[in-house]
Parts: structure tokens; sequence; C-alpha cells
């Protein structure tokens, strides 16, 4: 799902803002998200991206993710931790820890 809608190179905030708009209007509650063509994120995406996550009422399910959005994602997540800001939502992307 994740590069038909946004491309293989997410490099701007606007392209999670409108996936998550359409992740919004869809009647399931559980969404894949599949990054199996995904091969890059820059940190801004990557940081609207969890921060629309934990907005969501949806429950997202991340796959196919490679090392280096995993990489990216996790440096995110730990950048938060440094500022004391907490997710409330686990993120059960294999590799990063969010409790």
């Amino acid at each position: 799902m994740m590069n038909k809608e946004i491309g293989e190179y997410i490099s701007t905030r606007n392209g999670i803002a409108s996936l998550f708009n359409r992740i919004n209007r869809l009647s399931e509650d559980d969404i894949i998200i599949d990054f199996e063509s995904v091969k890059f994120i820059s940190r801004s995406p990557a940081v609207e991206y969890l921060k629309l996550r934990e907005k969501t009422d949806k429950n997202l399910i991340e796959k196919n993710m490679s090392k280096d959005i995993k990489s990216m994602f996790s440096l995110v997540v730990n950048q938060f931790k440094d500022a004391d800001f907490e997710f409330t939502k686990e993120i059960p992307i294999h590799g990063i820890k969010i409790a």
C-alpha cells in the first residue's frame, strides 16, 4: 500500500498526511501498511508518520520494512524518548521498541 500511495522515496510530510487522510476514511479498522517497495524515508515524514499513527483510531500493521526504514523510525523514536515524549500506542515494528 505505502509505495503505491506515496512512492519509493518518502521525503515530505505532505505525502504522509495524505496517506493518513485516506486511511482514516477507510471503513476497516485493521490496516496493513506494506513498506515492501519503499526504499527511503527521511526524518520529517518518519516523525509525521509516528505522530499521525498515534492519533488514528485504526489498528495499523506495518510489514516488509527494510533495515534502513526501521533505522530511521528507531532514530526518531529515540529522539522522542530523549525529549521525554512518550507514545501511548505500541508500535509493533520488529526491532523498534517504544515502551
